[in-house]
């Protein structure tokens, strides 16, 4: 039997497939309802809620070449789906890509990049 182990984080453009992945760190995931409370006769208060639900997904990817992050940078706005090493999946888009040089360059060899990113969910339907 085959076993996958998941370690990185895994990016993938949903119109051509195209991929980046690498290590990461610094993940979190935020959601959020739109929604008020509204008093009405008697001082009575009720939650009134929209449907639907805001998410995102922020995290850093870890040394990344520079054509990876010219790579990311040129999907800013364009769907893309993000599984992690557990296994998790997100539909998005992101609009913001910042690249963060090391504190330390390395040795003789390419220059890596940490890579932050915040993806934006949004609905995706799946299936044919």
């Amino acid at each position: 039997m085959a076993t996958l182990n998941l370690d990185r984080v895994w990016i993938n453009r949903l119109d051509t497939g195209e991929a980046v992945a690498a290590q990461s760190w610094d993940r979190s995931q935020s959601y959020e309802k739109d929604g008020e409370v509204r008093t009405y006769a008697g001082g009575r208060q009720r939650a009134i809620s929209a449907e639907g639900e805001r998410g995102t997904f922020a995290f850093t990817l870890r040394k990344l070449p520079l054509s990876a992050v010219e790579l990311l940078r040129s999907w800013k706005g364009l769907a893309v789906q993000v599984r992690d090493h557990r296994g998790q999946r997100w539909t998005g888009v992101y609009f913001t890509v910042t690249p963060l040089e090391p504190l330390v360059p390395p040795g003789p060899g390419p220059y890596w990049y940490d890579v932050a990113l915040t993806l934006r969910t949004v609905t995706a339907v799946e299936g044919v």
